[in-house]
């Protein structure tokens, strides 16, 4: 029996569907980072696994990858995938569990449901790439007990005696008074002696050096004169740099693409391009390496895209869509 759950795994990391032929399809719905209050563990963006039965019909991707990883033809691959699901159906009629490696467990309920319950062994979502789950426990936050001040301990300020204080002031006030006016006699007496003796040129102050038509002018006006007001009240502020805005290349270069049919003959593929555009689809064939696919829109935004395709799974004839990504 071929082991299809390491094909599935390896698809899913670059796929958001994946499906085995006669058995059903594997959809990755993309998971937000999750905190367990319970644990108080924090988990990464990751991939959840859905698994839907009607999606069985044959797009090829899943055979494609087993020739290849194989080096085998692609019907060969197909038998050996064909085989494989019968012997999974033989597994589950008969009452046992049917366990795909890193995918996770088939089984019937008591009301002949077949379910599925995933059981991932590693996170499929590359974005994730070295990120892991880690516990974080929450913080304690303890109040700080009230200190008591013992009043034993606080030393007594004395008490002054405010008429000793007064009568200590009348004395200090007028002798510190008496001293501080000793300098300002000397300089006037110096400064009379000489201009006895020979009076020296006084510095001309900033009224006397600025005339303007034989005006005395005042000390503003100098002021004034000497300083530009322009300068004082106006600046120019330097324009900001127009700084270009750095483009996602990763979202310029992806495309999504909702795929109606796989086929391996062209003519077959052109034929139902033809269809899908009658039903008024943009239509066009994506060529691989060994399958030519028919879409049934293209779309720059991944978000937009699964919502059409959300859209376009609701018609009768187009359940089996399914988003393909390219680079572009």
């Amino acid at each position: 029996m071929l082991d299809l759950g390491q094909y599935i795994v390896r698809l899913l990391l670059t796929h958001d569907c994946v499906i085995v032929p006669g058995f059903g399809g594997f959809v990755a719905n993309y998971r937000d980072a999750v905190h367990d209050e319970t644990s108080h563990t924090f988990y990464p963006p990751s991939k959840k696994i859905v698994f839907n039965s009607s999606l069985s019909h044959n797009d090829g991707l899943l055979i494609n990858s087993v020739a290849e990883q194989l080096k085998i033809n692609y019907d060969e691959a197909a038998q050996m995938v064909a085989q494989s699901v019968d012997d999974a159906w033989i597994l589950l009629e008969k009452g046992s569990t049917l366990k795909l490696d890193n995918i996770g467990i088939f089984r019937y309920s008591d009301d002949s449901t077949l379910t599925f319950e995933p059981q991932l062994t590693e996170n499929l979502l590359t974005d994730s790439c070295g990120l892991c789950s880690f516990r974080f426990p929450p913080l304690s936050y303890h109040s700080q007990p009230e200190t008591v001040i013992n009043n034993d301990n606080i030393r007594k300020m004395p008490v002054i005696d405010t008429k000793k204080v007064l009568r200590y002031a009348a004395i200090v006030i007028p002798f510190a008074a008496l001293i501080g006016l000793i300098p300002v006699y000397r300089q006037h007496s110096q400064q009379n002696a000489g201009m006895l003796t020979s009076p020296a040129p006084m510095p001309q102050s900033i009224e006397d050096t600025i005339t303007a038509s034989g005006q005395e002018q005042t000390v503003d006006y100098a002021i004034d004169a000497s300083t530009d007001k322009r300068t004082a009240l106006y600046y120019n502020e330097a324009s900001p740099q127009n700084t270009p805005v750095k483009k996602n290349k990763k979202a310029q270069n992806e495309f999504y693409y909702i795929i109606g049919g796989s086929f391996k003959d062209r003519t077959n593929a052109e034929k139902h391009m033809k269809k899908y555009k009658k039903a008024g689809f943009d239509s066009e064939i994506i060529e691989t390496e060994s399958l030519f696919r028919v879409s049934l829109g293209v779309y720059g935004d991944k978000v937009i895209a699964l919502h059409e395709l959300r859209r376009i799974r609701a018609k009768e004839d187009y359940g089996n869509a399914w988003l393909y990504t390219k680079a572009k």
